[in-house]
């Protein structure tokens, strides 16, 4: 039993968690000269400052990490600025105001968040067993629509 606990944990251990998607997974990939999440009210909560988080607390991301028992992944933004143990929780490649086409946030969209993290396997950042061991949370909420509704208002 104790085998089998200890392959398990170890398994566990190296799970990573790669999310895309908009403001409700996003940690902190928007520029912090233009992003209001980088600014208070933002962070107040958790983790007591401006994060990069568009809440004021945790988002989405942090509570699924810490249900699969790892860290938050970093952000893609801050990749090269991080030591290369940063990366082995996955990699967090969303940005608030994003949809799955382009929107008026003007951010990387899923199309381009998703091209980024297959140059990061082709670079070999990840390989196939960090793939197999790996987890993706996709958000999509409603950045689409509404940017759909703004250029589209005389057609109502």
């Amino acid at each position: 039993v104790d085998a089998v606990n200890e392959g398990a944990s170890k398994s566990k251990s190296k799970l990573r968690l790669f999310v895309f998607g908009d403001s409700y997974v996003d940690t902190g990939n928007w520029r912090k000269s233009i992003g209001s999440s980088w600014k208070e009210p933002y962070g107040i909560t958790f983790p007591g400052k401006p994060s990069g988080r568009f809440s004021d607390g945790r988002v989405l991301t942090d509570y699924i990490a810490s249900y699969l028992g790892i860290r938050t992944p970093i952000a893609y933004k801050w990749r090269k600025e991080v030591k290369r143990s940063n990366l082995e929780y996955g990699m967090n490649f969303a940005y608030g105001g994003t949809g799955v086409l382009d929107t008026l946030a003007n951010q990387p969209n899923m199309t381009t968040q998703i091209d980024f993290f297959q140059r990061l396997v082709e670079q070999k950042v990840y390989g196939k067993q960090d793939l197999d061991n790996s987890v993706g949370l996709i958000s999509v909420a409603g950045n689409d629509y509404a940017t759909y509704l703004a250029r589209n208002t005389h057609d109502l």
